[in-house]
């Protein structure tokens, strides 16, 4: 009932005629960020995307963003009857890595249906640095390490998006999805929703800013788009 609703108020918003600002053909960067559930890591970065229209029905697309954060502590253990001082700090990666097509249907000039699958790639990358120092009989001592480890997870997905332009400088997207994730030791289903506003300031320029919500994760972003 409330998708009927807002379809329907969106429809009546955007009846009047206008020159449409709704477009595939276009390359965007900006700000992003990714939120995850249960973790203390708010890691943020850049955004990449891509879309061309190969027909007046059909579109490929591809995007990545690369998100990262660091975190660190310091304590004090004893060995020995020998305080020694611990310093560790943690960075961790993340790099999704999206492409995909989509099936447009034009219900008129200023709504479009889309019917997008999608193939991705989420890499994770955490690096930790530890480093002791210690006074033992008026000498320091300074001892350091590192590890590192990655872990890799295919995404399949199927989306469906709905455009619809307000006025000739001002349109929206609502969007539903389906995303698998062929985790190591499970494959892991989930629905997802998306909401991306595009404000058209200048003749071949868009600021936009979109958010995507799955169940574990969220990005978002705020970007600055060139339109050609």
């Amino acid at each position: 009932m409330k998708i009927r609703t807002i379809l329907l108020a969106t429809s009546l918003i955007s009846s009047s005629a206008f020159a449409s600002n709704i477009n595939f053909d276009y390359v965007e960067a900006g700000y992003a960020k990714l939120t995850l559930d249960d973790a203390e890591v708010s890691p943020k970065g850049l955004g990449l995307k891509f879309s061309k229209s190969v027909t007046d029905n059909f579109a490929v697309k591809a995007s990545y963003i690369r998100t990262s954060d660091e975190e660190s502590a310091s304590y004090t253990e004893t060995y020995e009857n020998l305080p020694v001082k611990v310093t560790e700090t943690g960075e961790v990666t993340f790099s999704q890595l999206y492409a995909g097509f989509g099936y447009l249907w034009h219900l008129d000039e200023n709504k479009v249906v889309e019917m997008a699958p999608y193939f991705g790639k989420l890499k994770v990358d955490i690096d930790v640095s530890t480093h002791a120092s210690a006074n033992y009989m008026g000498d320091t001592i300074n001892v350091s390490g590192s590890d590192s480890e990655s872990e890799d997870v295919t995404l399949y997905g199927l989306e469906a998006n709905y455009h619809f332009a307000f006025n000739d400088a001002l349109n929206m997207v609502l969007g539903l999805g389906y995303e698998r994730a062929d985790y190591d030791y499970e494959p892991e289903s989930n629905t997802f929703y998306q909401v991306q506003l595009n404000y058209t300031f200048a003749e071949n320029f868009t600021l936009n800013f979109a958010h995507r919500n799955v169940k574990d994760y969220k990005n978002t972003g705020l970007n600055i788009r060139y339109n050609f």
